[in-house]
């Protein structure tokens, strides 16, 4: 063997045994991330939603199926929204930054729109709050208030938005998890 193979066999050797040192075995997600346990599921909601504060109310129905991916360390929420003439389809990603210490919501919505809110959980109470931002490049601030039963198999909630410092009802629904 010359050395340039002997070379290049203890390199390969060396990122080999960093690479298998470098991970954990058996890493688990973080404790945090059960804070959004009592959305796993299939969630049928209903109510009402406008989409801007000049725009018409209209009635929607909202379909959720919410499940751990990635090991367990995100949640997938695949989404449909009826309403106002419109199926729209959007998924989020729900997570846990151990850095910053906060929960963390990532939204993608089939007409272009994205949205980026932070998560707290007190009780049957969690709230959302962050910008989401159009394909045009408009942005809308949010908070939503959403409210479980004790048994976590109902649920209301309400966002308020705001854009140029007009406040409205983004939505009220209620709605029930099936499994």
């Amino acid at each position: 063997m010359n050395l340039r193979s002997t070379a290049i066999s203890l390199l390969v050797l060396r990122l080999v045994s960093t690479s298998s040192h470098g991970q954990s075995s058996n890493p688990t997600p973080p404790p945090e991330l059960k804070k959004w346990d009592v959305w796993i599921g299939d969630w049928k909601l209903s109510g009402t939603a406008k989409d801007t504060p000049t725009g018409p109310e209209y009635k929607v129905e909202w379909d959720l199926h919410e499940h751990r991916i990635l090991g367990g360390f995100f949640v997938q929420v695949d989404q449909i929204w009826k309403g106002n003439g419109q199926e729209l389809h959007a998924m989020e990603i729900l997570s846990y930054d151990p850095v910053k210490k906060i929960h963390t919501v990532s939204g993608f919505s089939g007409d272009g729109w994205t949205w980026s809110l932070t998560a707290t959980f007190d009780k049957t109470k969690t709230t959302e709050e962050g910008i989401a931002t159009g394909p045009d490049g408009a942005t809308v601030t949010s908070r939503i208030d959403w409210v479980f039963s004790s048994d976590g198999k109902t649920l209301s909630g309400t966002q308020q938005s705001e854009q140029s410092g007009v406040r409205w009802t983004a939505f009220t629904v209620k709605g029930t998890k099936s499994r």
